[in-house]
C-alpha cells in the first residue's frame, strides 16, 4: 500500500541508499526514483519499480560540480564549459561512464546521462549519500510522472523504502535537455527539453545536427 512507505527527510533518505535501497525523491520538474549509481542491485530494483526494460539507459543528477568525477573520468573542457554556463539547470550531458558505473545502468552503451539538478533536496541527497544518483521519473513506464507523493503509483512503491516529501514540489513541465560533445565547441541535441537550441547558441555553443 502507498502508505505503508515512510515518509523520510534527507538524511534518513541517505542512509537507504547507502544501505542499497531505492527512494523516491522530488526534482525540479517531478518527483523520481532513484538510487546510488554504482550499487547494481538497487539499480535493478529501480528498473522492477518501473516495470523498465534493463536495455533502457537511466540517468543520473549529482548533487555538486565535484561529484561528476563520481560518474566520468573524463576531464572534457567542453563538458565542462556546459556545467559552467547551464549547471545547476536542465541540462542533461552524455559522458563517457566512470568504470565504477556498472553496464546495466547505460544499456550497456558505456555512456550516462548527467545534470547537475538545482533542486535543493535532491542536490542534498546526493551530497548526504556520498554519491551520484540515478534519478528517473517516479512513475510506471508508459504512465505519467507526477509533482505530487499522493499521485505516486502504489505499484511503483512496492519496492521503494522511503519518499522523501519535502518543499519546493515538482514543478512539472518540459524535461532536460540531452545533449552530447560533437566536436570541440560542438554540441548535439539529442533530447529537445528545457535548454533550448537557441540558449545554446547564445551561450557561444555550436549545434550540429
Amino acid at each position: 500500500m502507498k502508505n505503508a512507505v515512510p515518509r523520510v527527510d534527507i538524511k534518513e533518505a541517505a542512509a537507504l541508499l547507502k544501505e542499497g535501497k531505492v527512494v523516491v525523491y522530488p526534482t525540479e520538474t517531478f518527483f523520481a526514483v532513484g538510487c546510488i549509481v554504482t550499487d547494481v542491485r538497487a539499480i535493478d530494483l529501480v528498473y522492477q519499480a518501473k516495470r523498465r526494460p534493463s536495455g533502457m539507459p537511466l540517468p543520473v543528477i549529482i548533487g555538486s560540480r565535484e561529484q561528476l568525477e563520481l560518474v566520468t573520468a573524463i576531464q572534457s573542457p567542453l563538458v565542462a564549459r556546459l556545467g559552467e554556463t547551464f549547471w545547476p539547470g536542465p541540462l542533461s550531458v552524455l559522458v563517457t561512464a566512470a568504470e565504477a558505473i556498472p553496464a546495466v545502468l547505460t544499456g550497456e552503451t558505456g555512456r550516462v546521462a548527467v545534470r547537475l539538478t538545482p533542486h535543493p533536496v535532491a542536490a542534498g541527497l546526493c551530497r548526504a549519500s556520498g554519491g551520484a544518483l540515478v534519478s528517473t521519473s517516479a512513475n510506471v513506464s508508459g504512465r505519467a510522472a507526477v509533482t505530487a507523493a499522493d499521485q505516486l503509483d502504489p505499484e511503483l512503491l512496492e519496492l521503494v523504502a522511503g519518499i522523501v516529501e519535502l518543499p519546493p514540489a515538482p514543478a512539472g513541465g518540459r524535461p532536460s535537455t540531452l545533449v552530447e560533445v560533437a566536436g570541440p565547441e560542438h554540441v548535439r541535441i539529442i533530447r529537445p527539453g528545457a535548454v533550448t537550441e537557441t540558449e545554446l547558441l547564445q551561450a557561444g555553443f555550436e549545434v550540429v545536427l
